[in-house]
């Protein structure tokens, strides 16, 4: 069978999916990408087992034919194709794929040895706008855990309580937290969804859609108009995240957040990226310190405050990923007066607040 198509109805989808795609498996078929040439639409489908993602699209072939091919050769060949349309020539064992002067041949898979991808339908489910839901995530990813030996910190905890949904990314020593109203929310156990699977719905989930959001007890399925992803969750026990918000910090100052920002960078230009940065909050102003071997820096910012003079210490990349998701002109702090627990909030978003552990020096 012959079909004639737009390079892009295969390029697109196929690149949001590849990276899905197993490198080293026990299982080469998870290397491949099965395209699913149905009369009326076309899907796209890629799966790890923990993780799988079909992308659908409006390209009716005239056919019904399974293809399933390798993820990453054919994303390296459609790239330096030529903008405009090829034409696949399809047989039982291999698929050539032909534009003006080129010609390439690719080896195809047996489908039926492809993994079945089984959606759940979910003990719960809410629905969510899309552009939301993703902003949502963008602003507590960068939060999660990277280290291994804490597995049930490496994800995005998801909670429905009281109306609304919450999710937290957390490593132990700072977190971010976002909530959102989300109507007929009926309240659901947290559910933890792996880093690499947040990521994932990040670029697969259209943005202007609305998303259908489903859960059981070991998954969790997002679903479009124009795609599905479905991925396993963490198991164990997500650290008491509420009891982690401190609710007795009386020093509260409002600084700009550019001013704040571009302190931090100035003085960070003499230390490494995870060393820590001193924070002193003085009467009517805010102090920023860094020392190391190379020198000494400091930048002064002037505001509003009258509270407790006190000097805590951050790591910098902490407190530059925090306000670089803030997205309001001024950050609000809020400090203790012994050690502990710093909030950083939005001062136009209460419902997205962030937290850092100070350094003890």
């Amino acid at each position: 069978m012959n079909i004639i198509l737009d390079k892009n109805i295969l390029l697109a989808p196929i690149t949001k999916l590849v990276s899905i795609t197993e490198r080293k498996s026990i299982m080469p078929i998870l290397s491949n990408i099965l395209i699913d040439f149905e009369k009326k639409e076309t899907k796209i489908i890629s799966t790890d087992i923990e993780l799988s993602a079909i992308i659908k699209n409006e390209f009716q072939s005239g056919y019904e034919k399974k293809v399933v091919v390798h993820g990453r050769k054919i994303v390296e060949i459609l790239r330096e194709m030529e903008m405009g349309e090829i034409e696949l020539e399809i047989k039982e064992n291999t698929m050539k794929i032909r534009q003006k002067n080129t010609e390439i041949t690719l080896s195809l898979q047996d489908p039926e040895e492809f993994p079945e991808i089984k959606g759940i339908t979910g003990v719960e489910c809410f629905t969510a706008n899309g552009r939301v839901f993703i902003e949502m995530m963008e602003k507590v990813v960068f939060a999660i855990s990277t280290d291994e030996t804490r597995y049930v910190l490496t994800g995005m905890h998801m909670v429905g309580k009281n109306g609304k949904i919450k999710l937290v990314g957390t490593d132990g020593f700072r977190m971010a937290l976002y909530q959102a109203n989300i109507e007929n929310l009926k309240d659901f156990k947290g559910i933890t969804i792996p880093k690499r699977s947040v990521l994932e719905i990040e670029k697969i989930i259209d943005g202007e859609e609305q998303i259908l959001i489903s859960t059981d007890e070991k998954h969790v399925q997002v679903n479009s108009k124009t795609g599905m992803i479905l991925t396993r969750t963490i198991e164990g026990n997500f650290p008491d995240y509420e009891n982690v918000i401190p609710t007795g910090n009386k020093n509260i100052v409002s600084v700009n957040k550019e001013m704040f920002l571009k302190g931090l960078k100035k003085v960070s230009a003499l230390i490494g990226k995870n060393e820590p940065v001193r924070v002193s909050l003085k009467k009517d102003m805010l102090l920023l310190e860094s020392e190391s071997e190379i020198g000494y820096g400091k930048e002064q910012l002037g505001l509003d405050y009258g509270g407790e003079e006190m000097t805590l210490y951050f790591n910098i990349r902490f407190l530059t990923d925090v306000l670089t998701h803030i997205e309001s002109e001024n950050v609000v702090l809020r400090a203790p007066s012994t050690y502990g627990a710093v909030i950083f909030e939005d001062e136009e978003n209460k419902d997205y607040i962030n937290i850092i552990m100070p350094i003890k020096v």
